[in-house]
């Protein structure tokens, strides 16, 4: 990033700064989201954690964060096989219908090219 274009954003964290640096008001803005999520779950967890130093509390929420984000890909994955299961099932009972209508066209076809020759019948008519 050119000198120019540098910019930082500052952030406060379980009562200390950081600096961080962005390119634009877009990354300011999940920066300081971030941040914030950190914050919070960094002072969740050492309020329940009793007397301890701030890098454990840091360690312990770092802990947390990922258990949280394996679940909740844990959690995808398993919505994502769902959405390809229904939709197998779903492509499988489409094909099937198509196949039904091409033929119930195929025979309504062979039955109008057989009585389509012109002759009328008066079969059973006194």
């Amino acid at each position: 990033m050119p000198p120019s274009d540098r910019r930082t954003v500052k952030v406060r964290i379980l009562d200390q700064d950081y600096c961080f640096a962005s390119k634009g008001e877009e990354a300011d803005a999940h920066i300081r989201q971030v941040a914030r999520i950190v914050d919070e779950k960094m002072r969740d967890v050492g309020g329940n954690a009793g007397d301890t130093t701030p890098m454990q509390i840091a360690v312990l929420t770092g802990l947390e964060l990922v258990d949280e984000l394996l679940r909740m890909q844990r959690d995808v994955s398993s919505v994502e096989d769902d959405i390809s299961e229904r939709t197998n099932r779903l492509t499988e009972s489409l094909g099937q219908l198509f196949r039904e209508v091409e033929t119930e066209v195929q025979t309504q076809g062979r039955t109008q090219v057989q009585t389509g020759s012109g002759i009328e019948s008066d079969v059973g008519a006194d």
